[in-house]
């Protein structure tokens, strides 16, 4: 059994009580906001006394050493449980030291800033993953790769009217650097902007760091052959991403079940199939995605740490709840349970997308691309996570490479017709666009994106009517009501817009979780009623902070 390291470094001695946070933390050798979060969740033992409604805090040495010990001595269960459970594969944990954080200039606001920064970001990662990813502790310089992987480190200097902090990954074994970024700190804005970078920096550490870790190996039920053979032909059918491949992978996932009805993935599957059909708006939301929550939670039911099912509720929260930090979760979970589920990455790489957090997002698709090199899909994808960075001929670059494995490939030329649009290259985003309605038999979603494109090139009688017909169609299961509020953004028509974006919120359209960051929404961003959608979807609270 290997040894656990102490949940908090080595205690001194001295008089026995601790008076203030400030005395506690640096006791413990920590920053205050995570001494704090430790009382809140690890129940470190913190006292207070009130006296005329002023309250202080205070602490005891013995008491602290007490729950030291009793820490240590559950990190041990803990991992003699993972060792009986997983057998001697059992995953290991990245260790990570942070670098102390100081200004080039000794400026008291840049200073408060810099220690800002510094516990935001250590308490960012400890709120991630306390299992797979372990803070050591501040300074550990001389350490080295026997005792730790890596060690984040800090460069900050004035630049003009702004500071500029660099924060660089380590890799202490090999001595490189393996991630670099800067970050501008200007003083319009404002204080919460250390909260965002520290949260940047703690996903992508924590995303760059989990896909190292192999899954462990542990004992699984063995299904009959026939329904797993169902299921894998329901998945090969579902990669394919178009209408026949999605209903017929549902039947083959149907058909697993009914072949054994405790074999949990084929109901991750049938999730995924739903949740898809509706994605692509063939199936309406309301109608689907009750099924396929159904589905998941059957699948998590049968297997609670089967990643394919984590990822299929996360899928879910995400596009169809608009619950932000549960899809999170859930996803963090799929990727902890077997970091080689390259869905997982993927469908995760839309959440940090949608939330501004590029980098990170960026960093999940890729570890999704290296796991499955050419999935056509995840190819797309890359591009549109560079799409919605803005990053327009990164994009293009992943599209051509999708084209390069399937000239055919329906989404490949959808998504590279709005990229060209963006690049000012209307008629070429036009004729990518007439080419995926032909491949796709003809598409009402695809049909508003070329609209939205005639209205950016100045055609925009060409626009409105496609509009009307649109409009005018009879028996569409889901209209493009997403899509057509950005023709109407493109058109100057915000009140337009605003009807037609609130119409998809009711129909729970699931485009909306980009609706931030869609670079056709650029000129209708600052719109009261731009604001008022977001707001009423809930990714008002990651406005404003957008690093590129």
């Amino acid at each position: 059994m290997s040894s656990v390291p102490e949940p908090t470094p080595r205690l001194g001695a001295g008089p026995d009580r601790l008076d203030s946070w400030k005395e506690i933390a640096s006791y413990l050798k920590r920053e205050v906001r995570t001494v704090q979060m430790w009382e809140k969740k690890e129940g470190l033992p913190i006292h207070r006394h009130f006296h005329n409604h002023l309250g202080t805090v205070f602490a005891f040495r013995s008491e602290i050493e007490a729950w030291g010990l009793k820490q240590a001595t559950k990190h041990q269960q803990r991992a003699s449980v993972a060792s009986e459970t997983s057998g001697p594969s059992t995953k290991p944990s990245i260790r990570i030291a942070i670098a102390s954080l100081h200004p080039s200039q000794d400026n008291p606001d840049d200073r408060a800033l810099c220690m800002t920064i510094l516990s935001e970001t250590i308490a960012a990662l400890d709120l991630l993953d306390s299992s797979n990813v372990q803070v050591l502790g501040l300074d550990l310089s001389q350490q080295t790769s026997e005792t730790l992987d890596y060690r984040l480190e800090w460069e900050i200097w004035n630049d003009h009217d702004h500071l500029t902090l660099k924060a660089s990954l380590l890799e202490l074994k090999s001595q490189l650097i393996v991630w670099s970024r800067n970050f501008h700190l200007t003083p319009e804005a404002g204080g919460e902007i250390s909260t965002h970078i520290a949260d940047q920096i703690a996903r992508y550490l924590w995303l760059k760091t989990i896909s190292s870790l192999r899954p462990s190996l542990s004992i699984r039920r063995v299904e009959a052959m026939s329904s797993r053979e169902a299921y894998l032909k329901g998945r090969y059918f579902l990669s394919q991403r178009n209408e026949e491949g999605m209903r017929k992978a549902a039947g083959w996932f149907r058909a697993a079940i009914k072949e054994d009805p405790d074999f949990a993935l084929p109901y991750s599957g049938l999730a995924d199939s739903l949740t898809l059909l509706s994605f692509y708006e063939i199936e309406s939301p309301s109608i689907t995605m009750p099924a396929a929550r159904c589905a998941a939670l059957k699948a998590l039911e049968l297997a609670p740490n089967v990643a394919e099912a984590h990822a299929s509720l996360a899928d879910i929260r995400l596009h169809f709840d608009r619950d932000w930090d549960g899809a999170d979760q859930e996803y963090r979970q799929a990727i902890q349970c077997n970091p080689e589920y390259a869905l997982g990455y993927h469908w995760y790489a839309n959440l940090l997308s949608a939330r501004g957090q590029h980098e990170a997002a960026c960093v999940a698709i890729m570890n999704a691309l290296e796991i499955d090199p050419v999935s056509l899909i995840t190819q797309v994808w890359a591009g549109v996570t560079q799409y919605l960075a803005h990053r327009f001929d990164e994009a293009i670059a992943h599209y051509q490479s999708a084209l390069e494995l399937d000239p055919h490939y329906i989404w490949a030329h959808m998504y590279m017709a709005q990229a060209l649009e963006q690049k000012g290259r209307y008629h070429e985003a036009i004729r990518e666009f007439d080419t995926t309605i032909q491949l796709a038999g003809g598409s009402s979603c695809v049909t508003a994106m070329k609209a939205h494109a005639l209205a950016a090139a100045g055609e925009t009688s060409a626009a409105r009517v496609i509009l009307r017909r649109l409009r005018n169609l009879p028996n569409l299961k889901c209209m493009p009501s997403y899509d057509i509020a950005a023709t109407y953004a493109a058109l100057g028509e915000s009140s337009q817009m605003a009807v037609w974006l609130m119409r998809a919120c009711e129909e729970r359209n699931m485009k909306l979780f980009k609706l931030r960051r869609d670079p056709r929404f650029d000129n209708a961003r600052h719109s009261i009623q731009f604001q008022q959608v977001v707001q009423h979807i809930g990714l008002s609270r990651y406005d404003g902070f957008e690093i590129n």
